[in-house]
């Protein structure tokens, strides 16, 4: 533990735990954009809701989070057997079984964190535990059209007002940005581009 129970969490201790996380485990994000999800958990540390995160591989984001997360319970969701069935959109980048990682091994990877609960398998059908929460914030990570669509349906009726949702590979993936743009195109949030392949929105 780099950063929890620390009251004065600044961008260096901040780097430190990146640095750390890269040599524990996979990283699949730039500092930059990491930086992107510090900046939004603090940004949301005043709104009630507890935190979650859809797609979490081998859990170095997860970790990450955990250790901003406070006294919030970080819900964490993925299949462990790699991506489900992929539409034309996601191909060839994407296909059904990439991105596998242990479930067993996340579970002792963040066994220290209190307030951490996993969930195995293909959201939202794992979504029954937290179907009467709500959410001050939300990393979703899920790289194929559907299970984009999926989560946003599931997570933003259940966001509280100025929570965050962060959007891994809105820009780059066309997948994740076909999902965000039809689903937002009748909600009045926009999506803002951030630099790299993320996209956010502040529920209003």
């Amino acid at each position: 533990m780099i950063l929890v129970g620390d009251k004065t969490v600044n961008k260096q201790k901040v780097i430190a735990l990146i640095r750390s996380i890269e040599k524990e485990t996979e990283l699949l994000s730039y500092d930059f954009e990491l930086l992107q999800i510090y900046e939004a958990i603090i940004k949301t540390r005043s709104i009630k809701g507890a935190m979650a995160e859809v797609g979490v591989y081998k859990g170095a984001t997860a970790k990450f989070i955990a250790e901003l997360k406070e006294n919030k319970p970080l819900y964490l969701f993925d299949t462990f057997t790699g991506l489900p069935n992929v539409e034309e959109i996601d191909k060839p980048r994407f296909f059904k079984g990439r991105l596998v990682a242990s479930y067993q091994r996340l579970k002792e990877y963040l066994a220290e964190y209190s307030g951490v609960f996993i969930y195995k398998g293909v959201f939202p059908a794992t979504s029954k535990p937290i179907k009467n929460i709500n959410f001050s914030f939300v990393n979703i990570d899920v790289d194929i059209y559907s299970r984009t669509l999926d989560c946003l349906e599931f997570f933003y009726p259940r966001m509280n007002k100025k929570g965050i949702m962060i959007l891994h590979d809105y820009q780059w993936v066309k997948g994740v940005k076909k999902a965000v743009d039809v689903f937002f195109v009748d909600k009045p949030e926009a999506v803002m581009k951030l630099r790299g392949s993320q996209g956010l929105i502040e529920k209003i």
